[in-house]
């Protein structure tokens, strides 16, 4: 006999579902705007400051210094993506450790968000890095829930 599935663990997994969603758009544009996200990496560093100045935004892609963004943000999208769905099956099949590693996420991906609001990022990031804290918030708030307690431990 199956059981029931209360609406506070389905309404976890559907803002699991969001947060993987706005990390997939937030990969997608940190492609698009890849120049714009190496341009404000720059803004902070002098020796990417004077590679800039010397040979202009190409120097600056063609540095050795200059981070990948976007393959660590491919990298990262798959990683989290892939974990979030073994995490939300476990979850969803009742074992109550899952809703401690979901926390975990959560408060990583909070305060990620937080630091990505003062990096001097274009605006879209800053937008979505606000989304990225209120989606961690409303997964923590549906993750203890009292249904959400009683489910998981009538396992």
């Amino acid at each position: 006999m199956a059981r029931d599935v209360p609406g506070s663990v389905t309404n976890s997994v559907r803002v699991l579902g969001l947060i993987v969603a706005t990390s997939g758009v937030i990969t997608l544009l940190i492609w698009l705007l890849r120049d714009d996200v190496l341009l404000a990496w720059a803004k902070g560093n002098d020796g990417a400051q004077a590679t800039l100045s010397e040979g202009g935004i190409e120097a600056l892609r063609e540095s050795p210094s200059a981070p990948g963004f976007v393959a660590l943000a491919v990298v990262a999208f798959v990683g989290f993506a892939l974990l979030a769905m073994v995490l939300a099956s476990f979850f969803v099949g009742g074992h109550p450790w899952t809703r401690f590693v979901l926390t975990g996420t959560a408060g990583v991906g909070v305060l990620v968000g937080a630091i990505c609001l003062d990096n001097h990022l274009p605006v879209i990031f800053v937008v979505l890095s606000g989304v990225i804290i209120v989606e961690g918030l409303v997964l923590l708030f549906f993750l203890w829930q009292r249904s959400t307690t009683t489910y998981l431990r009538d396992v």
